[in-house]
């Protein structure tokens, strides 16, 4: 895959973290009240478990149910996505499944948001990514007037200093509505789009984890042991293991990427991953 060079990660570095904007639209309503009371099990993690939203607030939830304190700052950013802020420099987004029965938590440390462009034509994107094709994003940091653009084959990314560079990189679709782009020195990006077609978000990836609802329970069993991972990764690598067996080949291949990126340098445990998941590649 085609890295962003260095300007570019200059560029986005200098985003902010701010609460993701708080949606009233009348989808990301009905999202939010067909989670309410579901027990997610977040796989992969390192502290937080469980999750899970009441109505009003956004609770950690302890082994045996029940819920802890609230976090102080959420949003509903789109119909299938909430946001939890941790501190200034912390925060992650949470990207469910149509079906309520999956959840994609990844941690963040930028964010740019980016509107279509005037004139842009948008529609709601029910096939991705060829429903964003040729809609060109704009948006700004504090360095940069910026633009993004998918041609249906590359992602296009554009930054104005004293005039236009652009840049075409490769990107592949890892969850809902989402592409994802490599940078230089392992840094990754995530483009995620409003299911209006209307916004599109910017997000400098730290970490992807896995989860399901309770009431969905996963069945891969392989031990750390066996894989050569840590605990945590091998949490994730089960989970992966269900999805890959399940058919959802999209949400498997995005986690086998991200065990790859924390496994890089030991070629033992790359090569148990291969063998693995050799039906994704």
């Amino acid at each position: 895959m085609r890295a962003l060079h260095s300007v570019f990660l200059f560029l986005f570095v200098s985003a902010s973290l701010a609460q993701g904007q708080q949606k009233e639209w009348p989808e990301v309503e009905k999202f939010a009240a067909s989670i309410t009371n579901v027990l997610w099990d977040l796989r992969g993690t390192n502290s937080l478990k469980h999750l899970r939203y009441d109505g009003e607030s956004i609770f950690p939830v302890t082994g045996n149910g029940m819920n802890q304190n609230p976090y102080k700052e959420h949003a509903f950013v789109d119909a299938g996505v909430f946001q939890l802020v941790f501190s200034d420099t912390r925060a992650a987004w949470y990207f469910v499944s149509d079906d309520l029965k999956l959840i994609t938590p990844v941690n963040i440390t930028e964010m740019v948001e980016f509107k279509a462009e005037a004139g842009t034509v948008i529609k709601p994107v029910k096939n991705f990514p060829q429903d964003i094709q040729n809609v060109v994003w704009v948006g700004r940091n504090e360095k940069a007037e910026l633009k993004l653009r998918w041609n249906g084959k590359e992602l296009e990314v554009g930054a104005k200093q004293d005039s236009w560079i652009v840049q075409k990189v490769d990107a592949v679709v890892a969850n809902r509505r989402v592409l994802e782009a490599g940078g230089e020195g392992n840094v990754l990006f995530w483009l995620a789009v409003s299911e209006d077609g209307s916004e599109a978000t910017w997000l400098t990836v730290d970490s992807i984890f896995g989860g399901h609802a309770h009431a969905n329970p996963g069945k891969a069993a392989q031990t750390a042991a066996t894989t050569g991972l840590s605990p945590q990764l091998n949490d994730l690598a089960n989970h992966a293991e269900d999805l890959m067996n399940a058919g959802d080949k999209m949400r498997a291949a995005t986690l086998l990427r991200e065990l790859e990126r924390k496994s890089a340098g030991n070629k033992e445990v790359l090569k148990k991953l291969q063998v693995r998941f050799k039906a994704l590649k």
